[in-house]
């Protein structure tokens, strides 16, 4: 979703980018900042931003320079949105391997942590030992009680 809101972002801010003006030299860095602020406004807004207008510190600068300063702005922010989804999900367990968990502590005094490799076996020990914590802490969260 975030990188559809981003996509759609990006249209917003390029229908931004028409007309020039005549400043003999425009200030690019500020016209990219503004631009930053719009986009990261808009992101906030998600399906709810209204097209944006040409921010006035991009007068003076070429239609050619604002998209390209569109893409570098939209391809940080896509490179942002690809790293916290994959920052989210990094060491996480499956269902599957919840699940797992969830059926060893309920069923046994103790996990045995070999039998799970199949399940959990893209976990590295100290994901795997988070994800069991994790797990009890939401059966316990939830009132149930392991096996005796």
């Amino acid at each position: 979703m975030r990188t559809r809101t981003a996509l759609t972002t990006t249209a917003v801010v390029l229908l931004a980018l028409t007309g020039c003006s005549s400043d003999p030299k425009p200030d690019t860095a500020a016209c990219k900042t503004a631009m930053a602020k719009q986009l990261g406004q808009a992101m906030a807004d998600g399906d709810e931003a209204a097209e944006g207008d040409r921010p006035t510190e991009c007068d003076g600068v070429d239609d050619e320079t604002l998209q390209r300063i569109a893409g570098e702005l939209t391809g940080d922010q896509i490179g942002r949105t690809v790293d916290d989804t994959l920052n989210d999900t990094a060491g996480q367990p499956s269902a599957e391997c919840r699940a797992w968990i969830e059926t060893e502590l309920l069923s046994s005094e103790d996990i045995d942590a070999a039998s799970g490799v199949d399940v959990c076996g893209d976990l590295s020990d100290e994901e795997l030992d988070q994800a069991i914590e994790d797990v009890t802490n939401d059966l316990t969260n939830e009132g149930a009680t392991p096996a005796p």
